[in-house]
């Protein structure tokens, strides 16, 4: 994110803070400033009615204002519980915004799963309207990302400008009826999540060359918008793996639980370090995953849920009959086991909730206490950064409270726990927190040719990479890939050569969401930090910092510099 305003005397944009124009050095004094205006790379979804004009001419104004209204307010709801934001409605069309007023990385998932949600909502509201209206709407959908700029205009409301709002609108108006249109943008987000029917080229009103576009199908559940893709053999992990190894050897030997949590930045490589563990030890341990939700209804326990219907076997189309006795059938025969398969039913909305958080946190340690009686358990908690903190008690009480069974907690997190949690597995005995650094240069070096299938590729080119990656396995990744499909790199024979020029290698848009969505989600002061120091550059003064802070700021730059590092920001 950027937040910029309009220099009076050059109208040149500058950075927020800043005390001289970068352009004609003229003093920016606060009364002389144009309005503030935030620059982001968001999504853009426009949906409108399609053959409206028909509906009115079978209803009457009262009628079809209340069957316009209800279509409104259907939408609304599906947007705004994917976290987007209803800029307004035009006519018979709905324009959202998703990354308006926070950024997240998924912003464009969040679009296109909204979008076929919007399809199934508006179904169900036509199986009212055609009996009782005669009437029935289908809409025609465009969504489109790329940046925008975000302003406050003369009534108040933001107001989101630019050429991918164009296209989305664009795309939306070139749209079958209950057909979804996505930018090649978009589709770079999340191609790895979705179904889709490229349909080429098209040319668009207002725009000199033709776009691409792609018809969405469907989107696949539970799938990210880009997935890691664990072909080349692991680099660099091989202590840290060696600590989880240990841990896990522990637990077996002294039938105790400990909570093992490997900390990160996102694409540093938590999830393939597991992965690798696990596997390692699947043939002799019990494995359960679950993973913590960064939007949603009932996301509080539904890590646990994901980790109780693994073992238990359990599938949608169970009845809840079949869900206790299932989750009975784990349990040894005792007092406690339906007690015990009630209330993990509870837990998972099969029924009807009476239970307490505590209660439901004991229920769940029973469960894994009588499973690891018969052979170690290892459960993973991915994401716990996004935990609830109903949740995040529950996972430090099953490694406090967990006696005589050998059960091993692995959890995955962004550094960003430790804000929300800063004593999170401290004071334990049975804890363990480990920080994945970067990669080296070597290490970099060696991804990009396991990448490359072991073809070599010039040292100057990969060393670029590993530099504009800083060391992060997945920006690495995505960099190589973007290059090959762009055309910047190209094989010849046994080796990989540059054909354009990678002197200044730009990051792919998904890397970009990803940096993006962190910087939105800081502290005011710590993202002021961010913006100034990149005025200067990439190495830069404390001193320098201070100079461009507000007076009453300056003391604490320091305390805020110290937490962005920390961040790996």
């Amino acid at each position: 994110m950027e937040v910029m305003r309009i220099c009076p005397n050059c109208h040149e944009e500058n950075p927020d803070r800043a005390k001289f124009c970068l352009n004609c050095a003229q003093p920016l004094s606060e009364a002389a400033l144009g309005p503030r205006e935030t620059r982001k790379t968001v999504t853009v979804l426009f949906a409108d009615v399609s053959g409206s004009t028909g509906i009115g001419e079978k209803l009457d104004p009262e009628s079809l204002r209340r069957v316009m209204g209800g279509y409104f307010e259907k939408m609304r709801a599906v947007i705004e519980r994917h976290g987007g934001t209803v800029e307004k409605f035009i006519g018979d069309a709905v324009m959202a915004v998703f990354g308006i007023p926070v950024l997240h990385d998924d912003d464009a998932l969040r679009a296109v799963r909204a979008a076929i949600e919007m399809k199934a909502a508006l179904n169900l509201y036509n199986q009212e309207l055609q009996p009782e209206r005669g009437v029935s709407i289908a809409v025609r959908t465009g969504i489109n990302s790329g940046e925008v700029v975000a302003g406050i205009g003369d009534t108040g409301h933001t107001l989101v400008t630019g050429d991918p709002v164009n296209v989305a609108a664009r795309f939306e108006q070139t749209a079958g009826p209950d057909e979804v249109l996505i930018g090649e943008e978009t589709y770079r987000l999340v191609h790895d999540a979705v179904e889709v029917v490229p349909l080429g080229s098209i040319a668009v009103k207002g725009k000199s060359e033709p776009v691409s576009a792609f018809k969405l199908i469907r989107v696949i559940s539970g799938v990210e918008g880009f997935t890691r893709h664990f072909d080349s053999p692991m680099i660099g992990r091989e202590n840290e793996k060696g600590l989880l190894t240990q841990a896990y050897e522990r637990v077996r030997r002294e039938s105790t639980s400990h909570l093992f949590t490997v900390l990160g930045s996102v694409g540093v490589g938590k999830s393939r370090l597991v992965s690798e563990f696990l596997t390692a030890v699947a043939a002799e341990a019990m494995v359960l995953q679950g993973r913590c939700l960064n939007y949603g209804e009932g996301i509080t326990f539904y890590p646990v849920a994901e980790v109780v219907k693994k073992a238990a076997g359990i599938v949608d189309e169970d009845s809840a009959r079949e869900i206790l006795t299932k989750l009975a059938a784990l349990m040894p025969d005792d007092d406690a086991r339906d007690v015990v398969a009630e209330r993990l039913a509870q837990m998972m909305g099969v029924i009807e909730a009476t239970a307490s958080a505590e209660e439901i946190a004991w229920s769940v340690r029973k469960l894994l206490e009588a499973l690891a009686h018969v052979r170690p358990v290892v459960v993973l908690f991915d994401d716990i950064h996004w935990g609830e903190p109903t949740f995040l008690d529950l996972a430090e009480q099953l490694a406090d409270w967990s006696r005589d069974a050998p059960i091993l907690l692995v959890c995955t997190a962004r550094e960003e726990l430790l804000d929300k949690r800063p004593g999170w597995g401290g004071g334990k005995m049975n804890a363990t927190s480990i920080l994945l650094e970067p990669l080296t240069v070597n290490e970099c070096g060696v991804l990009i040719a396991n990448l490359l299938g072991q073809a070599g590729l010039a040292t100057d080119v990969t060393d670029r990479i590993g530099a504009t990656a800083e060391g992060n396995p997945l920006f690495v990744e995505q960099m190589v890939s973007m290059l090959i499909d762009e055309g910047e790199i190209a094989r010849d024979g046994d080796t990989w050569i540059a054909v354009g020029d990678l002197n200044k290698i730009a990051l792919p848009p998904t890397v970009q969401a990803l940096i993006a969505a962190r910087v939105d989600r800081l502290p005011s002061q710590e993202r002021g930090i961010i913006e100034r120091a990149a005025i200067v550059g990439t190495v830069f003064y404390r001193d320098a910092i201070a100079e461009l802070s507000p007076e009453d700021e300056r003391s604490r730059v320091g305390t805020w510099l110290m937490a962005l590092v920390r961040k790996e920001l």
